[in-house]
């Protein structure tokens, strides 16, 4: 299934986000995945060229990737979801694998 994709502001040539919000790192040519789950992920780290990391909300990312889009055809989650190999590691319930 081909999707529409569109670079991520600020990540130009290294991450872009598709019509349904999984994220895509062009280094490695595939699509980040978080606890097991290829939508499942809430939060990313992105790295840019210079090598800082910062980690992003993905629904904000797909916001301002794709403006005006309903938000029903962003397939992530848009709180904190838990999933096998999920950690928690700070009190507000964001989670990094």
């Amino acid at each position: 299934m081909n999707e529409q994709r569109k670079e991520i502001q600020g990540y130009k040539g290294l991450y872009e986000i598709t019509e349904s919000g999984k994220i895509i790192s062009l280094r490695q040519q595939r699509p980040m995945a978080r606890c097991n789950d290829e939508y499942g992920f809430h939060i990313v780290k992105l790295t840019n060229d210079e090598g800082k990391a910062e980690n992003h909300n993905v629904y904000d990312l797909w916001k301002e990737a794709f403006k005006g889009s309903n938000k029903r055809e962003f397939k992530g989650t848009l709180k904190p979801k838990y999933g096998t190999g999920c950690k928690i590691l700070r009190d507000d319930d964001i989670h990094f694998n």
